[in-house]
């Protein structure tokens, strides 16, 4: 089974070579494509990406996406990709060497699935209640997603998120008007064609840098309000501020 890995990026120099030494280290007897989509990048992402392909005799599949946003860099890597699934990935995050082979396991296991998610931990909060936040983090949203998942609503995110690849194009590809939760809402769509499975085994690292610049809770409101917005009252919602260069 061919596993595509696709990755949007708006200036991401500093974060996206951690992400693909983790993809690189992938243990999958299967064909792995990774996709980055660059979207209207204007710092030194595709030099960089270039530069770690080159140096580590990978192959890597540069596509443009000159819109902004993250729905629409998404919706370009997809449509780019060529494998039988596809993991949308975010490019300041790290994943086990195990993460695409539990994937591709997973799937060839039941045909009825159309996309699984898995949990999403956050790294590297700073300050001094560091330890504070990244524990409620890790409760708060292990409870989200359990209580979700018997409610009908899956608590997705776009950095932990496989879709079958033609399910993907049956439900018409992600809503590139949302500028953000555009990937709660593909879910939604995506279970009403076949199954949406959570594996706790699914698990990624993701970069806490935006609750570090923006604060814990202003991030936590802006998407509560915005997973509103597009799950329940089928509204535009809002885009995602621009982030400065930040720690690692």
């Amino acid at each position: 089974m061919k596993i595509s890995i696709a990755i949007p990026a708006y200036n991401e120099e500093a974060y996206i070579t951690q992400t693909l030494e983790s993809l690189a280290q992938q243990e999958i007897p299967g064909e792995l494509e990774i996709i980055v989509c660059l979207n209207a990048c204007t710092d030194c992402t595709q030099e960089v990406v270039e530069a770690w392909a080159q140096s580590r005799k990978k192959t890597i599949t540069i596509v443009h996406e000159l819109r902004k946003g993250v729905s629409r860099a998404r919706q370009t890597a997809f449509e780019n990709s060529t494998g039988t699934i596809v993991i949308s990935a975010d490019a300041d995050s790290i994943y086990p060497k195990e993460w695409a082979d539990t994937v591709a396991k997973i799937f060839a296991q039941d045909e009825k699935i159309v996309a699984l998610y898995g949990p999403v931990r956050m790294r590297n909060f700073e300050g001094k209640a560091s330890f504070f936040l990244k524990l409620f983090q890790f409760v708060f949203n292990d409870l989200f997603t359990f209580v979700g998942r018997f409610v009908g609503w899956h608590n997705v995110i776009g950095s932990n998120l496989a879709i079958r690849r033609e399910s993907f194009f049956k439900v018409g590809g992600f809503d590139v008007e949302l500028g953000t939760m555009e990937d709660n809402e593909i879910t939604r769509r995506l279970a009403q064609i076949g199954q949406v499975r959570f594996s706790a085994k699914m698990v990624a690292y993701a970069s806490a840098r935006r609750y570090n610049q923006f604060g814990f809770w202003r991030t936590v409101s802006f998407y509560f309000r915005n997973g509103v917005k597009a799950i329940f009252l089928k509204q535009k919602t809002d885009d995602l501020e621009d982030l400065h260069q930040q720690s690692k």
